[in-house]
């Protein structure tokens, strides 16, 4: 620690850093917080890390990260520097406002114990106060670097992986294994977006706030070892609070890869059952789960729900096949103005409009309509009924993969489009990468690797396309001056019909 901190004289570790004030700050003051009284006053004035700032940490164990009243005038970073693998034994933000953490490990098993309680924690606090602008970009966030094959080592030894009750959170791109609880999101205005939620014991994700966004999250491999009825994802009131203007689009909910696996168990897919729900758009997920709650809303007001593929990989076995159902709130309450349109789905139960969906009761059934169903791949096959068979008017512009609606004559039914080239698709071998600089950007961003005459759009965190144009090159730089502040994507489409996605946040 008497080292300057430069690359050629480090810090011994993160958490001794914190704890000998080196970073300068602002905290709320006076307590408890009160949004009509409290201000701000500086923290370790003349500290050598201030606002805008980044901490590249070296390999090692650097310890808990603890920031109690940490609130910045601009981002400050704590990043892995490149090619090392910094590990955190848990991270904790109470009362704090722009940070951005990437590429960090977090697990204490390499600490030689177990934390039972949440492996990542971004709190807003009651006395403390709110906690905001934080984001969690590729991290790896893990219990244990193998999941355990008895009921009792589950629960003695697994951590919850990130719990968010901040607002304005961007989770993207982290690995979220071999845990309980995957992703919960209690704030407002959370964006989690290319998540892979693997090996869980409780539920996959959950969405608990307002305004939340879950896109392009895998979630599989489901744990049965407690009472808890396992959900890929799962909504419920917080509070007397429930969760309203939520996106679920483009997630992929698997119960188990393995049938072999151990300690298998059913999971339902997207379970809403305490409602009412307002305004929920669910559409392109794939759900390939063992039980009769594929997609269930239990009390639910203008909400749509197209364009998935909802299915139960052995639909003959109880507790399946799956179901869409929107019904009646527990009170008994009648759902409203709901919309249920070009899904396909082993049954449906639903109060509300139902247009083009169509069902499939048997393996047989699914084996003249999908590439490789026990493989998990339900892209579709040539011959498919599925195809051209969607309503245009209400298919959202482009499938689970990316690739733009319709295809062919019309759009298809499910979550997938179809196209000669799908393996290409999904696993993109050609092309260069699609990259994004600066990313969190301010005035524009650079998009760079693109080819002569490539579609490129700019779609915000609502799926609303809010710039498109032709590519006249391998880079092209985008304005954002008249964008507000927020999570966005840049979505580009080849002459092959190749999609390709990145995410960035305009600041």
């Amino acid at each position: 620690m008497t080292n300057d901190g430069s690359a050629a004289a480090p810090w011994s570790t993160l958490e001794e850093v914190v704890a000998a004030g080196l970073i300068e700050t602002m905290e709320n003051w006076p307590l408890p917080f009160d949004p009509q009284n409290s201000g701000r006053r500086v923290k370790q004035a003349g500290a050598p890390v201030v606002a805008g700032d980044t901490l590249l940490l070296y390999d090692g164990l650097h310890g808990k990260l603890f920031l109690q009243n940490y609130n910045n005038g601009d981002y400050i970073t704590i990043a892995a520097a490149a090619g090392r693998r910094p590990i955190l034994e848990s991270v904790h933000l109470q009362a704090c406002r722009f940070w951005r953490l990437q590429g960090l490990s977090v697990s204490s098993e390499p600490y030689g114990r177990y934390n039972n309680g949440r492996l990542m924690f971004l709190e807003s606090h009651g006395f403390q106060g709110p906690s905001a602008r934080i984001d969690v970009f590729d991290c790896d966030v893990y219990s244990s670097e193998q999941p355990w094959s008895t009921a009792s080592e589950w629960l003695d030894k697994v951590a919850s992986g990130i719990y968010i009750t901040a607002d304005s959170v961007n989770a993207v791109n982290n690995d979220i294994r071999n845990v309980d609880m995957g992703l919960q999101a209690i704030g407002d205005y959370v964006n989690a977006v290319g998540n892979r939620v693997v090996n869980f014991s409780g539920d996959g994700m959950r969405p608990l706030g307002s305004h939340v966004l879950f896109e392009g999250n895998v979630i599989k491999n489901c744990y049965d070892v407690d009472d808890n009825h396992d959900d890929g994802i799962q909504s419920f009131r917080v509070n007397n609070f429930t969760p309203d203007h939520v996106v679920i689009r483009g997630n992929i909910i698997i119960n188990n890869e393995d049938e072999n696996q151990p300690l298998a168990g059913p999971l339902q897919g997207i379970g809403c059952f305490d409602g009412f729900y307002n305004n929920w758009l669910v559409e392109n997920n794939l759900i390939l789960v063992n039980h009769w709650h594929g997609i269930t809303f239990l009390g639910a007001r203008n909400c749509r729900i197209v364009n998935n593929t909802v299915l139960d990989p052995t639909p003959a076995v109880r507790p399946g096949p799956s179901w869409i159902m929107v019904a009646n709130h527990k009170d008994g309450r009648s759902s409203e103005g709901c919309e249920v349109i070009n899904n396909v789905v082993n049954t449906l139960d639903v109060d509300g409009k139902l247009v083009n969906n169509v069902t499939l009761s048997t393996l047989a059934e699914y084996e003249l309509d999908f590439v490789n169903p026990p493989g998990f791949d339900f892209h579709l096959l040539p011959e498919s009924q599925l195809i051209d068979m969607a309503d245009d008017d209400e298919a959202p512009a482009t499938d689970l993969d990316g690739k733009p609606r319709p295809q062919g004559g019309r759009a298809d039914i499910g979550c997938y489009e179809f196209t000669a080239f799908t393996s290409d698709v999904a696993d993109d071998p050609a092309g260069p990468t699609l990259s994004l600089y600066p990313n969190p950007a301010s005035g524009s961003i650079a998009i760079l690797g693109l080819s002569k005459g490539e579609l490129v759009e700019v779609v915000d965190a609502s799926g609303r396309v809010v710039d498109r144009f032709q590519s006249a090159g391998v880079v092209r730089e985008v304005n954002l001056r008249s964008l507000c502040a927020g999570f966005y994507f840049v979505k580009t489409v080849d002459a092959q019909g190749r999609v390709r996605v990145g995410p960035f946040v305009k600041q």
